[in-house]
């Protein structure tokens, strides 16, 4: 079954592209702006992309260790590449990509309560940052973006974060008010206080709490930094505060960042493969860019920070995790 999704989202993808052949020349001349794309700004678009997969390794480094587990940033940067290219390549990657992570967390004598803090607290601080750019371009450049759907779940998730924190700094205060709940009686409440008192397994501060927030921020920031050196190496001409003749601003291409994470997040076709370029290349035109140059950004874009990252992560998936016994048919038995 997981298998014919994949294959019916590239009939879908293929039909469309036979269909609409003779309406998208400007994806032609769009490949050729590659040809002329400024180095520098390619060079912009690697680094960035590298940066953000290390901010990224860093937030599940700093994470861990307030489990009191401590692994090198090279052992964090690994799984993180390895469980992206699972996430963007395979039938229902995203479950198995957190399938994998969880079994090398395990593997470093991380706690399942340790495991699960991670991926709640993580993507709950993700999501936050993403949600503020959306909110920042409301407000800099009165995108029609649902304004109160975005302030909501910017709520949302700042409760959930402080929530968590809170929980894991005052085990005994949870305890002391469930042991005061009739609601809950016997095994059952024996079960809950069992799982708040793993939280004492967690330690962290209000310094390496913020350093979490800093990195996840860095992790957003530089991905949506290496768009606009896309734009630049395209253009010729760095993206600023205001827009030229057939150029857009650095607050458009936030927007067009956002844009591109939301279809992406949609998983309508493996690893939001042309919905993702559609995305960004209509937002794009829409905030003064030629479709032209708006095809040539994305495509870069895509090739780094997609296809390249993709191939570095199975190279290290392979040389570091599939040695081990971590493949796809035994961690799909896993989680079955």
């Amino acid at each position: 079954m997981k298998w014919l999704q994949l294959i019916a989202s590239l009939v879908v993808l293929a039909v469309l592209g036979w269909a609409f052949r003779d309406e998208l020349d400007f994806l032609k001349d769009g490949l050729s702006t590659l040809r002329h794309a400024d180095p520098w700004g390619i060079l912009v678009v690697v680094l960035t992309t590298a940066g953000a997969i290390t901010a990224m390794s860093e937030v599940m480094r700093l994470l861990i260790r307030s489990g009191g587990v401590n692994v090198p940033l090279r052992e964090t940067s690994a799984v993180t590449l390895a469980s992206n290219s699972w996430s963007t390549t395979l039938p229902a990657g995203p479950a198995f990509s957190a399938v994998l992570t969880f079994n090398v967390q395990r593997g470093w004598g991380c706690s399942v309560m340790l495991c699960g803090w991670f991926f709640v607290l993580s993507s709950a601080i993700s999501t936050m940052w993403l949600v503020m750019i959306g909110l920042a371009g409301v407000l800099f450049l009165n995108a029609d973006m649902a304004l109160w759907s975005l302030v909501s779940t910017l709520l949302l998730m700042l409760g959930l974060s402080a929530a968590l924190f809170w929980l894991t700094n005052n085990p005994r205060r949870v305890e002391a008010w469930l042991n005061h709940q009739r609601l809950l009686k016997g095994t059952k409440r024996e079960a809950v206080i069992k799982q708040v008192r793993n939280l004492e397994e967690v330690h962290v501060n209000r310094y390496e709490f913020s350093r979490v927030l800093v990195f996840s921020l860095l992790h957003r920031l530089l991905d949506m930094v290496s768009l606009w050196a896309c734009v630049w190496a395209i253009t010729g001409d760095i993206p600023a505060l205001r827009a030229g003749e057939d150029q857009t601003t650095t607050a458009g291409i936030a927007i067009a960042y956002l844009t591109a994470k939301l279809a992406g997040s949609a998983q309508v076709t493996p690893a939001g493969l042309g919905t993702v370029e559609a995305a960004i290349i209509a937002t794009l035109v829409a905030m003064g860019m030629t479709a032209v140059d708006a095809t040539g950004a994305a495509i870069i874009y895509r090739l780094i920070s997609f296809a390249a990252v993709t191939a570095v992560g199975w190279v290290v998936y392979f040389l570091h995790y599939a040695r081990k016994g971590m493949t796809y048919a035994a961690l799909s038995r896993k989680e079955t």
